[in-house]
């Protein structure tokens, strides 16, 4: 599952799609965690309790508007109750389990794809976040 969200966060679709055929074989349980851990950790190395919610406004826009043709539509409040939730523990959210999968998913992609996360960076993250959805 870790290799399913490098090969997303580097885009490489073909090995991700490799990944994708062996997670439908062998299944898909704990994903949603590490997803989630993930998640996590992309948040809180992009923003911190101190960030304006313009500013989370502002990167949740940019990332809807980057959305490729053909990904359904994310809600913003959604998404930005989902940020400000991983920042904050005492914000509680009620997101749908499929609407907040990819609020995740193009969040992580957003905070870490695009070359300014290093090979290194990434993989300590994926280890921390692996960790973290062990624990829970």
């Amino acid at each position: 599952m870790i290799d399913y969200i490098r090969t997303m966060v580097k885009g490489d679709h073909a090995a991700n799609d490799q990944v994708e055929a062996r997670l439908d074989q062998l299944g898909w349980e704990g994903f949603p965690t590490l997803l989630g851990a993930v998640f996590y950790y992309a948040v809180n190395r992009r923003f911190d309790d101190r960030t304006a919610p313009g500013e989370i406004i502002r990167f949740v826009a940019d990332m809807r508007a980057t959305v490729p043709p053909g990904v359904p539509e994310i809600d913003p409040a959604a998404a930005e109750a989902l940020i400000r939730a991983a920042l904050d523990p005492d914000v509680e959210t009620d997101v749908e389990p499929q609407m907040g999968g990819r609020i995740q998913g193009l969040a992580i992609i957003r905070i870490l794809g695009g070359g300014d996360v290093s090979d290194a960076e990434l993989d300590a993250l994926l280890v921390d976040a692996a960790a973290l959805a062990s624990r829970v």
